[in-house]
């Protein structure tokens, strides 16, 4: 399991946390980019993008469930791109 959140990396999850899901615009929860969508890369908590639970987790076309090149193709983003975008602005 990955370190514990410093104080900056928890401000800029909550900030993504109240941010609408990437793909519907629903109610968001966070989820870690842990790919590139070609090989596994560690859990970061800079790394993270807002997601619904359908799109996190459950769905069909889930994160967890198609992976992150399937994903990025799918929806026509890339997650850790997205997530780097995102911390930038939080932290820039």
């Amino acid at each position: 399991m990955s370190k514990r959140p410093t104080a900056a990396e928890r401000r800029h999850m909550a900030r993504v946390r109240d941010l609408n899901c990437l793909v519907c615009g629903f109610l968001a929860e966070v989820h870690h980019v842990h790919s590139d969508g070609m090989k596994r890369i560690g859990k970061d908590h800079r790394r993270v993008i807002p997601l619904c639970h359908e799109h996190h987790r459950t769905g069909r076309d889930a994160i967890h469930a198609i992976g992150h090149a399937r994903f990025a193709e799918l929806f026509g983003f890339d997650p850790l791109a997205k997530a780097d975008e995102l911390w930038e602005v939080s932290n820039g």
